[in-house]
């Protein structure tokens, strides 16, 4: 499969939309291609965050479409087109593979239908056409008539939502979360993360800052991370986190600011921690400093 191909099917294989055999092949190429891995990656982060955006549609919006339908149908004088619409869709709900596509389609065609036969000028022949937001459309479906020579095609289509709030609003904060947690895109998680830093404040940003620190494949990222846990640096957990990072993070900026974070409240067991530093240390500058701290806790730069 190319990349194209592949990164069409992504929202198809996060809800579970594709053959066994178009899955697979899927699976095949995202192993094998770092870009469409990324991409993968950045298609999760957008579906969590719309997940939790999610407002559920009335329990009978549905049938009150299809009734509304139903009965404005019976009153028009020419009703074929939309009768038409009615009776592909219906048949695109047979279909198993289509009944997702299908159900989409028969709300979306309730609501369009009653602005056709009642709305202002909507849809009329002679009217203006409305201005769109830009839609991503993809095939899904295609059957084509010999008989007639033409085609039907049934598309999928996806829109984009730009939100604006304040960082204080819960919903953004958690969207930028996301986004240093999951985003595949370096850039979008170090940006994110130099606007969650100054609110460690927050249980969920913090617990983010932690994970980042000791994940993010970035030094960038991290170093933004534990800037952010400045206020906490006699946190318990907080604390854990750095020692473990000051010995395994292989960024000698990252061990730094690791040491002077964690010599910002002195006690027994870091001393431990900054001798096993000093005993495996090959950077001269960590060296240094690392002995610094020592000397500042009393402490003896040898290991015993």
């Amino acid at each position: 499969m190319s990349c194209d191909e592949v990164k069409n099917e992504l929202a198809f294989l996060l809800y579970d939309e594709l053959s066994f055999e178009r899955e697979d092949a899927v699976q095949r190429h995202l192993e094998a291609c770092a870009d469409c891995r990324w991409e993968l990656e950045r298609e999760k982060a957008l579906h969590a965050a719309l997940d939790r955006a999610e407002v559920a549609p009335a329990a009978d919006l549905l049938a009150r479409c299809r009734r509304d339908l139903r009965e404005r149908l019976t009153k028009q004088a020419r009703p074929s087109r939309l009768a038409q619409l009615w009776a592909d869709l219906a048949r695109a709900m047979a279909m198993p593979w289509l009944k997702p596509v299908g159900a989409v389609g028969l709300v979306a065609a309730g609501f369009f239908a009653a602005q056709f036969v009642q709305g202002p000028g909507l849809l009329r022949r002679g009217a203006e056409p409305l201005a769109v937001e830009p839609v991503a459309s993809q095939v899904r479906y295609l059957q084509p008539d010999p008989s007639s020579g033409s085609v039907r095609i049934v598309l999928d289509e996806t829109r984009q939502r730009v939100l604006t709030g304040s960082l204080d609003d819960a919903a953004i904060q958690s969207l930028l979360v996301s986004a240093v947690r999951e985003s595949s895109d370096p850039g979008l998680r170090l940006v994110s993360m130099d606007i969650l830093k100054n609110r460690a404040q927050s249980a969920e940003v913090r617990s983010a800052l932690l994970q980042a620190v000791q994940t993010d494949p970035i030094a960038g990222v991290r170093l933004k991370a534990i800037e952010g846990l400045t206020s906490f640096a006699g946190d318990a957990e907080t604390r854990e986190v750095l020692a473990k990072v000051l010995l395994t993070d292989d960024n000698p900026g990252v061990r730094i600011q690791a040491i002077d974070l964690l010599t910002q409240h002195r006690e027994a067991r870091i001393a431990g921690v900054l001798q096993e530093l000093l005993d495996r240390e090959n950077n001269n500058y960590v060296r240094m400093r690392c002995q610094k701290a020592l000397r500042d806790m009393n402490a003896s730069v040898e290991t015993f």
